[in-house]
C-alpha cells in the first residue's frame, strides 16, 4: 500500500500538525509527489534544536514515513553513581539500537563525570524504528535522564530516492529543524591519527607475531581506522596510524578507537617501539626479544 500512496497524506499532516501544535511553524503548502520506498542509504540529514521535544520529532518523521538511520549528539545526564556505570553500560548494550559494533556503550560513551558528579551518556542511536523509539523514550523517562541540551543534535534519514533535495527545503519549515543537508557529495579524507596508548608487553620471542592493542584519536563520528605504517631504524620501529574519514556531516565524536598493531622482531635484544602523539612527540616503549 505504501508504494501507491501520495504525498496528499503529507499535505494533510503538515497542515493539521502545524495548526494543532504550538511548537511548530504555521501551515504551508507542498506539491503532490508520488511516495516510493525509502532509499537503502542515508540521503538526508537534519539538525535538531537543542530543546526539541523528542516525541514530537519522532511523531513527525514517522508520519512522513522516513526511516531514522542514526541519531547523533543526544547527550544525557544520569544519576547513576560511579559504582553503577559498568552495570549501566551492560544494560545499554542490550539495546539493539546501541549495541552496534564499534558504536556500542563503552567507557568513552558512558562515563562518570567527576566535575558534574553525574554519569554521562553520549551514545549515538541507530535504526530507530517505532519499537526502538518507544524503548528509548521509556528509557529516558524511567531512568530520569536529563537532556544536556547539546547544540550538536542531528538525525540521518533515508527518504525516497530523488526526493532528498525537495525534503531538504521542506523540512526547514519545522521549528525543531536547524538545518538540512543531503548526501549527494562524496567526502573521504585520510589523516595521521595521534596515539593515546599502546599495550606493549615487556618481552617476546624472535619471529613471534605479537599483537599490540593501540588506542588512537579521531576528530568525529566519521573517523575510523585505515592503516598502520612502520619505519625501521635498527632495533627501533616508528609507528604511524592513519585514520579514514568517510562522510560529509560529522558532528559528533565517538571518542577513541582501538586497533591492533602486529609487531614482529627478526633479531634478539632490546627493541624500541615509538607511536606518534598529538603534540608531535612519541609514546616510547621497550620490549626484550629472546
Amino acid at each position: 500500500m505504501r508504494k501507491i500512496l501520495t504525498l496528499i497524506i503529507a499535505i494533510l499532516f503538515f497542515s493539521c500538525s502545524s495548526e494543532n501544535d504550538p511548537n511548530d511553524k504555521k501551515r504551508f503548502e507542498i506539491d503532490v509527489l508520488p511516495i516510493h520506498e525509502n532509499s537503502s542509504k542515508v540521503n538526508l540529514a537534519i539538525g535538531i534544536t537543542k530543546d526539541a521535544n523528542l516525541s514530537l520529532v519522532f511523531k513527525t518523521l514517522n508520519e512522513l514515513h522516513f526511516d531514522i538511520r542514526q541519531m547523533n549528539g543526544f547527550v544525557y545526564y544520569s544519576n547513576t553513581p560511579e559504582s553503577g556505570v559498568n552495570t549501566l553500560r551492560d544494560e545499554l548494550n542490550q539495546k539493539p539500537y546501541i549495541k552496534t559494533g564499534a558504536w556500542s556503550a563503552t567507557p568513552y560513551t558512558v562515563f562518570f563525570n567527576q566535575t558534574d558528579n553525574k554519569t554521562m551518556i553520549v551514545n549515538s542511536f541507530f535504526e530507530m524504528n517505532l519499537t526502538n523509539q518507544t524503548d528509548l523514550l521509556n528509557l529516558i523517562s524511567s531512568s530520569k535522564w536529563e537532556d544536556k541540551l547539546s547544540d550538536t543534535k542531528d538525525i540521518y534519514l533515508s527518504v525516497p530516492e530523488g526526493s532528498e533535495a525537495y525534503f531538504k527545503e521542506q523540512m526547514k519549515k519545522f521549528s525543531f529543524v536547524k538545518w538540512t543537508e543531503t548526501f549527494d557529495q562524496v567526502c573521504i579524507s585520510y589523516e595521521q591519527a595521534p596515539v593515546l596508548s599502546a599495550n606493549v608487553p615487556s618481552s617476546g620471542n624472535v619471529n613471534q607475531v605479537i599483537p599490540i592493542p593501540v588506542v588512537f584519536v579521531v576528530h568525529n563520528g566519521c573517523g575510523g581506522f585505515d592503516s598502520i605504517t612502520e619505519t625501521n631504524s635498527g632495533n627501533t620501529k616508528t609507528i604511524i596510524v592513519k585514520a579514514k574519514y568517510e562522510g560529509c556531516l560529522c558532528t559528533q565524536s565517538i571518542g577513541n578507537i582501538q586497533t591492533t598493531y602486529n609487531f614482529t622482531a627478526t633479531t634478539t635484544g632490546i627493541h624500541t617501539i615509538k607511536f606518534l602523539k598529538a603534540d608531535g612527540n612519541f609514546l616510547t616503549y621497550s620490549i626484550s626479544i629472546q
